[in-house]
């Protein structure tokens, strides 16, 4: 082969090496986010793991209590409801479900009808407790105080059912298992190039270390931005108000960053596995 051709020979294959570099990182990143961002298993494990039902249940107690004074019923009397009822376990398990309904693209208010029954029940004993007669119309205002503070519990817990989220909601339906079909698509452009390498040159050692080059370009695509982001605390600087969805807003960035840059991982260990087979392969001149 003269040295033209080895030298035209040389920069084709250093852009295949570009070219399937760009679909490593395109297949890895894909993967990532239908994994994370894109996965309603994800985000409701980061709402259970996060301070989301915390910072809520603290939320509507407030709401609760302001609620209370206006209808004379003590800020005491909701410490009970709070500890038994509107505990973190079933705000994580209404959220659960809102977000699975969320990303399904149906998303839905809470059931609230057994809280209701409960705080009704709550509300006659302390009717009672105060010399109140259970009469038809103390029962008819206690169920709809009962309603009322049940509409504030949907009004936080099913803020993904809100109008505003109803169309981030069907387009994400409707568009999430795209991101695996991107995955497929740069995981053949990521085999059409490995083939066209693979047949320009008969000795392993010399096609390998074009994989070498697009495994390492890639493990760099993949780790910087979200690196970067994570490092630059870009999930911690979003304009929330609301403390609850602060923290589930902030631990679901951080989660997806953190994942992203994690996903690097599995063309760094290609990128060492390849260069030990390479320098078996240079050792044999193979």
């Amino acid at each position: 082969m003269t040295k033209t051709a080895k030298r035209v020979r040389s920069v084709i294959c250093t852009v295949v090496s570009f070219i399937l570099s760009l679909c490593v990182t395109g297949t890895v990143l894909c993967a990532a986010l239908a994994a994370t961002a894109l996965n309603p298993s994800f985000a409701a494990s980061v709402a259970t793991r996060s301070a989301y039902a915390q910072h809520l249940s603290t939320e509507l107690k407030e709401e609760f209590v302001s609620y209370g004074n206006a209808c004379n019923i003590d800020a005491a009397f909701f410490d009970g409801v709070f500890e038994t009822t509107v505990t973190s376990a079933r705000i994580n398990a209404d959220t659960e479900q809102q977000l699975r309904d969320f990303y399904a693209g149906t998303p839905k208010t809470a059931d609230t009808a057994d809280l209701e029954a409960d705080l009704f029940a709550r509300l006659q004993a302390y009717a009672q407790e105060r010399g109140f007669d259970l009469t038809e119309d103390v029962n008819q205002n206690l169920g709809e105080i009962a309603k009322e503070l049940c509409e504030l519990y949907d009004a936080y817990v099913s803020v993904f059912s809100m109008s505003y989220f109803k169309t981030v909601s069907g387009m994400l339906a409707q568009y999430r298992p795209y991101a695996w079909y991107a995955a497929a698509a740069c995981a053949l452009g990521f085999v059409l190039s490995a083939v066209i390498l693979r047949l320009y040159f008969r000795k392993k050692k010399n096609y390998l270390r074009y994989f070498i080059y697009g495994f390492s370009s890639a493990t760099l695509m993949v780790l910087i931005a979200p690196l970067a982001a994570l490092i630059g605390g870009v999930g911690n600087r979003i304009n929330i108000a609301s403390a609850s969805l602060y923290a589930l807003a902030t631990d679901l960035i951080n989660g997806v960053l953190g994942a992203l840059a994690a996903s690097a991982l599995i063309p760094a260990l290609c990128t060492v596995l390849l260069a030990v087979v390479w320098r078996k392969a240079k050792r044999e001149n193979r």
